[in-house]
């Protein structure tokens, strides 16, 4: 085994430098869009806040002026709902108020409903490598999830859990090939489960602005997966365009071969591909009510043009576009991405500030984070972490990075 060449180190410090110059790029687009103490918008003005320095049950104290002096307002020269544009409020409350002021009933339901997730998908990968004839018991499968959502989660780095999965199952199975690929496969069976959620959201509401562009958009990216699923699935279009000799000329087509034998293979356990895709719909279900109740915990519940029940639709839709588009590999943690897509439905959609968005979307990554911890066990249960050059024989040419 040998380490990666210097070409390969300098491709992944050039990706982490592009990774941390976008983090950059969007703490800068936030920083005039997110406050760290509370505002106010009267009436008199409504589009210019005001710091908010202190208030009482009839008034506020407000800083006012050039010189930052301060004043009191009776509570009723608050701007009212009318005068208010998407996005805004009366009183606008800041980081530090959303912190410390946090509703914890609804976090820890946002807490609770996160936990099974991790254990309907650890019984997701053991059916689908039970497809290939790859036997691993629920508890290998769990704690391998375990670890992979804690590298995913909490680990800094290019090396993330799906990978370390995929180590793992290559090793204890004479079936290399097919075990990375049901690894692959198992992040599939996760994006069509969104596709499936966002477009049933989708139809229920496409006549009303709650939808906008990112929902159409959705939409679209729905039914062009299904028509491209549909010609991936079908015998007669594989011998239309002789797939199968076209595959063999490509570099590295016997492990292509091998990987699309897998993928296809799927097509003959019809039984546990819906299965597997039912499953993961109540998973993602469970994802998206603990960021409903985040959403709560933190004064989220009401839009100035919907309803709280609206709310839920908009985070499901929200976290199908935002975790799509954070699954692209230039930000970490998708951090900048997601929020770029919660700030256009939530704070453009009237239901939250930006500081009540950034708390969102932060405070769900913590759960999260909270939830992989249990992760950090597992290699002292069986499953180390592999050395980087061992590592490096699995990402490439199979799972890209």
């Amino acid at each position: 085994m040998t380490p990666p060449s210097p070409p390969s180190r300098l491709r992944k410090i050039a990706l982490l430098l592009l990774k941390l110059a976008f983090c950059a790029a969007a703490v800068w687009y936030l920083s005039d869009k997110v406050t760290y103490y509370d505002y106010v918008r009267l009436g008199s003005d409504p589009d210019r806040p005001l710091r908010l320095l202190s208030e009482t049950a009839s008034t506020l104290v407000v800083s006012d002026g050039p010189d930052g002096q301060s004043r009191t307002v009776p509570r009723n020269e608050l701007a009212r709902r009318e005068q208010l544009g998407k996005g805004q409020r009366d009183i606008e409350r800041g980081i530090r108020h959303l912190a410390t002021t946090a509703d914890w009933n609804w976090a820890a339901l946002a807490f609770v409903f996160l936990g099974p997730t991790t254990f309907v998908l650890a019984w997701r990968l053991q059916l689908l490598l039970a497809t290939q004839e790859i036997a691993i018991s629920f508890r290998d499968s769990l704690l391998l999830t375990f670890a992979g959502n804690f590298f995913n989660f909490a680990m800094p780095g290019t090396t993330g859990g799906d990978i370390y999965k995929a180590y793992h199952i290559a090793r204890i199975t004479h079936k290399r090939t097919e075990g990375i690929t049901v690894v692959l496969l198992d992040r599939v069976i996760g994006l069509v489960s969104f596709l499936l959620l966002a477009a049933g959201t989708i139809l229920a509401f496409w006549r009303t602005d709650l939808i906008g562009f990112y929902g159409r958009w959705v939409g679209y990216l729905t039914l062009s997966f299904f028509l491209a699923a549909g010609l991936f699935f079908s015998r007669r279009v594989r011998q239309w365009i002789r797939y199968d000799a076209l595959l063999t000329r490509l570099p590295l087509g016997d492990k292509l071969k091998r990987i699309d034998d897998t993928a296809f293979s799927l097509r003959f356990h019809r039984g546990s591909a819906f299965l597997s895709l039912i499953t993961t719909m109540a998973s993602h279900f469970l994802i998206v009510a603990s960021m409903y109740f985040t959403a709560r915990s933190l004064g989220i519940y009401h839009s100035t043009l919907h309803t709280d029940t609206h709310l839920f639709w908009a985070v499901l839709l929200a976290a199908v576009v935002g975790f799509l588009l954070a699954a692209v590999p230039i930000s970490i943690q998708g951090f900048g991405l997601l929020e770029a897509v919660f700030y256009k439905v939530l704070v453009d959609g009237g239901w939250a500030t930006g500081s009540q968005m950034l708390a969102l979307t932060l405070g769900f990554r913590l759960i999260q984070i909270a939830w992989s911890l249990p992760g950090v066990v597992v290699p002292w249960l069986g499953f180390a972490k592999p050395a980087r050059q061992e590592l490096a024989q699995v990402d490439a040419p199979i799972l890209p990075q």
